[in-house]
């Protein structure tokens, strides 16, 4: 499949305030990362909600996507094409939202498969830690999780639960799987600059997750020198006050603002899909940007 893109233009910047079309979530995943929901479902629940449209941004994949757009037509829900891509740098994580790429870009699926083969590495050494710590995780465990998806984290937290070795998945995280703990171990390295580049060059703009958890102004600065084109601003992690100075902060550097509920299905303990009350003007700027078409339908075509 291929974007529909237009030469329509828009502000560089979303402002916010009243939208009479309704809100928007432009932070989504489903189970074709570590949601617990199908593509189609997630989007069709968005669609009960009475959104007018949606993003969905699983985790360093695109295979959501057709599913996702095909239940947000049927629905007439504006659909953009998205991604939540890793990035880090010494010492933490950076997460990029990357919006309205070309999903047939060679390079960029090049770069998809290159994390999920990382994905599997990875969670192969977190297993292994496992049981260098006495916890008897086996790999094959958090296969039968993921299902068709990359192993993510979340993957591995589930099995240990599901296998009984481990009572909840916030335990797992606390004690074993955050950054520092015994059984973490790092994506490969991947600066943010090179994320934000293959993004370009696919045809997308790259947006800041949750910045509020542990980002501030200086790397915001330095990374939109870098080609970081906007900041998520509403996000469930992100304080008033935080998302005050990111709005303030992203009209000093002409950025661009989204948002979203960063919901991974039902019983998963993050805010409630469409409760951040993007406004749908937000979206229609992004596809904007893209080039990307919206007519409340569609984005894309067989």
């Amino acid at each position: 499949m291929t974007v529909r893109r237009t030469t329509v233009m828009g502000d560089a910047r979303g402002t916010g305030g009243a939208d009479a079309e309704g809100p928007v979530d432009l932070h989504l995943h489903s189970n074709a990362s570590d949601g617990t929901l199908p593509p189609g479902a997630v989007i069709h629940r968005a669609a009960s909600l009475g959104l007018s449209g949606v993003s969905l941004t699983d985790h360093d994949t695109v295979e959501g996507l057709s599913e996702a757009a095909r239940e947000a037509a049927q629905h007439g829900l504006a659909f953009l094409p998205g991604a939540e891509l890793s990035a880090n740098e010494p010492g933490r994580s950076v997460h990029v939202l990357a919006y309205g790429f070309d999903l047939d870009d060679a390079d960029m699926l090049k770069f998809l498969a290159a994390y999920r083969r990382d994905r599997v590495r990875r969670a192969r050494e977190i297993a292994e830690r496992f049981r260098a710590l006495g916890v008897p995780l086996e790999y094959e465990e958090v296969e039968r999780e993921a299902g068709r998806a990359a192993p993510t984290r979340a993957h591995i937290a589930r099995a240990l639960v599901r296998c009984g070795l481990i009572n909840g998945q916030e335990e797992v995280f606390r004690r074993y799987l955050s950054r520092g703990r015994p059984a973490f171990v790092e994506k490969r390295p991947t600066p943010p600059a090179e994320v934000f580049e293959r993004v370009h060059a696919a045809g997308g703009v790259a947006v800041l997750a949750h910045p509020g958890r542990e980002h501030g102004a200086r790397e915001i600065r330095r990374w939109a020198s870098e080609g970081l084109d906007g900041v998520e601003v509403r996000h469930p992690s992100n304080s008033p006050d935080v998302r005050q100075r990111l709005a303030s902060l992203a009209r000093e550097l002409d950025l661009l603002c989204t948002g979203g509920s960063d919901w991974h299905g039902p019983g998963t303990h993050r805010a409630d899909l469409g409760s951040e009350r993007v406004p749908r003007s937000w979206l229609d700027t992004l596809a904007a940007r893209c080039g990307v078409e919206l007519n409340g339908g569609p984005t894309r075509e067989p």
